[in-house]
This record gives structure tokens, sequence and C-alpha cells, in this order.
């Protein structure tokens, strides 16, 4: 799928481009590389030409050549040095030279010298894609290698974008990108993020032209939008196009929805007659469409499991549900199209639709109507409100997508045509995990504790999938998450999961030989023992990044503390607030007798998009909440 592509402001000039090729020694010297492009970077693209020629409706050639030099280890996947096919992709040319720092050869690739292999992500059941690619282990660095291929396609739906800045830590000696369209078929073409880059443009009736030099490298940085937000883009998609022989016209996201629902999902929905009874008599005794879409749902994920088939047009058409219900397998498109057909039986409206899945929100592009995005879940409109279900997860609760599929830009598909709607968003107020322990120390420093922790929203998908884990990993889970006692021990675990409430428990019985500290007659112990703050958020001398908070959410704690009767409690220390705009934090101790104290924590975390000089306001906000939270108090022997 392609990437996504933002606003963006043009500096057009005539393009005036120095070609390096292969054969021009000198200038692989790495000695000849501009410091400014080296500083920071793990590899430099020392001249990349990428060449879309749009042959027909149904034929587009792409061309490659493309210098990077890798600098060190880290740099290595940095030179792409392979090319994918299919029964719609032939590779016509593909080679590649690598040479050593001083530009000598070192070893030549012609296409016969490359492997093969299929293109199988370790849980695909079928997939009719290859690579054709070459392994080099190289004996020092730098070294440069030279790759040059030629493609050609009958899918013209999706035609490589230009996204010369793919990675952080990369520095850009010469790019250039250039559309060639005889035919002159109708292009639809977006620029985006060029606001921070000297793009040169050159554009005719027949040609298009990008290129960009001297990029330095871009540095990571935490809490940032996603890199698709960031970098220059050019996104360039025919309004006549054709994928896998269908061919298809678009020019928004209402009429390529359409194209996709008439020509990849509609009619596969029929199932037998033997399971539609079967469903007939599942929800006989519900009457609302949430009661029975919640019992089909439950039905999908009892009798089906996830294997990813990438199969046929373009990996694009779901299985037909007849197949799905025999085989009781399928992938993301196949599992939701089989769902949505239940639901149909039950005369229950719901609607196919894709999206960008992952952690890190990454949206279709609303106002760019293209073929986009990694995955595909199912919309079941309810009144006001909308239900998503994730039909590859046999254990998400119903109406539950968790960080993967939230918030987010996704298209779905319906009879009339394509919508751009968006996920559900979780608030911090329903994303909650409260920890509640009861604590015992004793007069040899040990602790024992009987510790529950409880979660809702985004906490529970953060939290539910230890249950699923092997014994020996939960405990090793635990000792992680607390990683900060020393040779703590996780004696009983028991795990209750309510997917109707959707709260997930944990209730766990604990042991630390020496938890506390003695100094001389005095006992120093940390109160919080099961939420601290290990966040250690860098500084930036010069932030170049908007500050994103993805999330929010609410974590509350309460122990009640005993002490051995052999100590008793000194002054303890008053209650500690924080409140900025990006949270809230307090810290709070209060000595319930001689021998207890109780200890109460609350953090709120506010998710949104703040200016980059807002970063070193919210990194000294978590260093606080660290410090705080790190803090011992003293018991005194008696």
């Amino acid at each position: 799928m392609q990437n996504r592509t933002l606003h963006c402001i043009v500096v057009v000039a005539l393009l005036s481009f120095f070609k390096v090729t292969a054969q021009d020694k000198p200038d692989l010297q790495t000695s000849r590389i501009d410091s400014t492009l080296t500083q920071n970077a793990n590899a430099v693209v020392r001249f990349e030409e990428i060449i879309i020629e749009i042959n027909s409706v149904n034929s587009v050639t792409t061309k490659t050549k493309r210098i990077v030099t890798v600098l060190n280890k880290e740099g290595r996947g940095y030179a792409d040095s392979y090319e994918a096919y299919s029964p719609s992709i032939k590779i016509k040319k593909l080679e590649a030279i690598v040479y050593d720092a001083s530009g000598k050869e070192i070893k030549k690739y012609k296409k016969k010298d490359f492997s093969d292999r299929s293109v199988y992500d370790g849980i695909s059941l079928m997939n009719d894609d290859r690579i054709k690619y070459f392994e080099y282990t190289p004996i020092s660095y730098p070294y440069t290698l030279a790759f040059e291929s030629e493609v050609e396609s009958s899918t013209t739906a999706y035609i490589p974008f230009w996204n010369p800045i793919s990675s952080y830590r990369m520095g850009i000696q010469e790019s250039s990108y250039k559309i060639l369209n005889p035919t002159e078929i109708p292009l639809r073409i977006k620029e985006a993020n060029f606001e921070n880059y000297v793009i040169q443009i050159n554009k005719t009736n027949q040609e298009i032209l990008y290129s960009v030099s001297n990029v330095s490298a871009k540095l990571p940085e935490v809490y940032t939008p996603s890199i698709y937000e960031i970098i220059p883009i050019v996104k360039v998609v025919p309004s006549h196009f054709s994928i896998e022989g269908i061919k298809g016209s678009a020019t928004d996201w209402k009429s390529l929805g359409k194209w996709e629902y008439d020509n990849l999902v509609a009619g596969r929905d029929q199932l037998p007659e033997e399971t539609i009874k079967k469903i007939n008599e599942l929800v006989t005794e519900v009457n609302t469409t949430r009661a029975k879409a919640k019992l089909i749902y439950e039905y999908v994920q009892n009798k089906t499991r996830y294997i990813s088939v990438q199969l046929g047009i373009g990996g694009l058409m779901p299985f037909l549900a007849s197949d799905v219900d025999r085989l009781g397998y399928g992938d993301c498109k196949a599992l939701t199209n089989y769902t949505k057909a239940l639901l149909d039986s039950q005369n229950i409206t719901s609607y196919y639709t894709e999206l960008y899945a992952g952690k890190q929100k990454r949206n279709i592009d609303d106002e760019f109507a293209s073929i986009e995005g990694n995955h595909v879940i199912l919309n079941i409109p309810d009144g006001e409100e909308d239900i998503w279900l994730e039909c590859t997860s046999q254990t998400m609760p119903f109406n539950f997508i968790g960080d993967f599929t939230d918030d987010r830009n996704v298209l779905v598909l319906k009879p009339e045509g394509g919508e751009i709607k968006r996920t559900k968003k979780y608030e911090p107020e329903e994303n909650i995990l409260h920890t509640s322990a009861i604590v015992n120390i004793g007069v040899n420093k040990s602790m024992t504790a009987d510790v529950k922790r409880e979660s809702k929203g985004l906490e529970y998908d953060w939290n539910y999938g230890v249950q699923y884990q092997e014994p020996k990993n939960q405990k090793l889970h635990y000792k992680k998450h607390w990683r900060y006692i020393n040779n703590l021990e996780v004696n009983t675990i028991k795990y209750r999961d309510d997917k109707d409430a959707i709260v997930f428990t944990e209730d766990l019985k604990v042991f630390c030989r020496s938890y506390g500290k003695k100094a001389g007659s005095r006992l120093l112990v940390s109160p919080n023992l099961f939420s601290r703050d290990q966040s250690n958020l860098p500084k930036y001398e010069n932030r170049q990044t908007s500050l994103v908070i993805s999330r929010g959410y609410i974590n509350t704690d309460e122990y009640i503390i005993t002490i051995p009767k052999e100590y008793s409690i000194t002054n303890l220390p008053g209650k500690k607030s924080i409140e900025t705009e990006f949270g809230i934090y307090s810290y709070e101790l209060v000595k319930v007798n001689e021998s207890q104290i109780k200890f109460k924590r609350f953090l709120k975390i506010i998710d949104g998009t703040f200016p980059k000089e807002k970063y070193e306001e919210y990194r000294k906000f978590r260093t606080e909440i660290k410090k705080v939270d790190n803090s011992k108090i003293v018991l005194k022997q008696l």
C-alpha cells in the first residue's frame, strides 16, 4: 500500500541535475561526501533516480537507479537491494555493484545472481508475491552499493510515491523522481511537507520532475509525529487505472470506494443455508442489533483463526465467505467479509473498512483518494454510535479495537461509494489502571504484598495479553515490569478477564528478600512499590518536531503498608501535587496508625499535539514525577 501525504508549500525551480553513475568512480569515494551529509548519518544516498513511465491504463514501467554509501553496521538496511514481482509485475532488469571506500569495485551482481524467495511474512498460508534479492556481508565499512532495476506492472492504481527521505539518520546527496506520461492519462498529484526543503519542480503535459539535494540526516526524536507527516512526499495517481485487468476510474473517495466495493467486496458474501440456520438459532433469544452482533462476533472468534493470504487481485480481494465458513481461517479481509456476511444474514448493516493499523496512528488521507491501508476491520452503524470490530482477533472483546486501530481516519466501503470515518478515540478517563496492595515490610528488610491491578480501556489492551503467556513468562513479565525491585519473586498469579465489561484484573502475591535498606538504626523504604515512573526522556538542544502525546490515561494507586513492630514512623512528607497542561500528578502518604501507612498516587496524562517548544516542559514534568516516585521514607528503630 502507498504512503500518506499532507498539505505543503512548494519551492518551484527548474531542475539542473548532475547525474552520477556507478562508472563515475571518483565520485564513489567516501571521502568525496560532504561532511554535512555524513554527520549523524548511518548512510548517504549519493544518487537516486526514479523514472515512472505510464505506458497505458494497464501498463506502467518503473526504472530505478540508486547509489548508497553505507557508513556503519546500522546503515546496512538503507541500501535497497531487491525487487518484488508477481504474475502482474515483471522484472526486466536487475543488477548491483558493490564498491569499497575508495570506489574500487568489489563485486558485481547480474539478475541471475540474485536470490529468489517468496514474500513470506511468517503467518501467510499462501502468497504469490516473490522477491529477487542479493545478500552482501561487508568486510569493512564504509562501502557503496549501486543498484539498478526496471520493472513493468499491469497494475496502475498504485504508482510508487516519492519519499526521498525514507528514514532517519540518512543523508541525501541527490534524489529525483520523474513521471513520463506520453498518453496524457489524467493524473492526480499531491505534494506534501515541502515547506522545510528546497524541492525543485519542472512540469509539462507529458513529464513531471521533482528533485532534492544536499539534505542532512534527520535525527529521531521521542514523542514525535509520524515520519509521514514531516518528510516530503509526492503522491501520483492516474484517474483511469487497472488492477489485475480490472479497469476503473476515480477522482475522490466516493468514486474510488464505489469501485472497490463493486469489484472487490460485492458478491462475495454467500453462505451455506446450514450456517445461516445456525446463526438464526444463535441470535433467537436477543432482539437488539448490538446483542446480535456480539453473539455473531464471538461465533467468528470461536470458529476461525487468522492466517494471512495474499493471492489474486493485488492481495486486495477477500476470500469468499463460503470458503472461510468451510475452512475456518482467513486473513483480515476474509474474516471481515465473513463476519459481514453473517451479519447480513440477520439484516444487520455493516461495512468493510480499510485503514492503516499500528500503534503509531496513521490516517487515510481524507483529501486525496488512492489505494491505501494495510488492514481491514468492520464498521456497524448503531444509531449515533459506530461499532468497530477487529475480526482477526480471537481474544479481543466485542466493540473494542485497542491502540492498533483507534482514533484515525479510515475508508468505509458502502454500495453508494466510499466514506471517510474516524475510529473510536479512547479518552484519558476511559483508560484506567488502578493498583491496590496490602504490603508488609519485614524487620529483616523483606517485603511481601498482595497486589491487585484492574485495567480498563486502553490499559486493558496494554495488559490483558499477559494471560496468554506461559506461566514462566508471566513471572518474567512482572519482574521486568517492576525491574527496580531487585530479586522480586512472584509466587502466585490469578487473572480475571471480564470481556463484557472490558475489565482485566490481575491478583498477585509477591515477595522480596531485601526491599528496604538499612542505615544504622534506620530502615529506608520506598512507599511506591508498583507504579514508579521509569521514563528517561532525552534533552534536546534544538528539537525539530512537535510534541505528540498520542494517548492519555489515568493511573491510580492505593496501598496499605504495615511496618515492623520494631520500627516507628518518623515524620512523613506532605502531599505533593503537580498540575500542567500535559497532566496531573499527586503523591500522598497518610499515617493510619503507629504501624501502618496509606500510600496514594494519582497520575493523569493528557493526549494532544503541542508545539516543539513545549517538549522541555513535558520532560521536566516526567522527570519530577520520577523523582517523587522513587523517594524514600525513614523508619526509626525503637
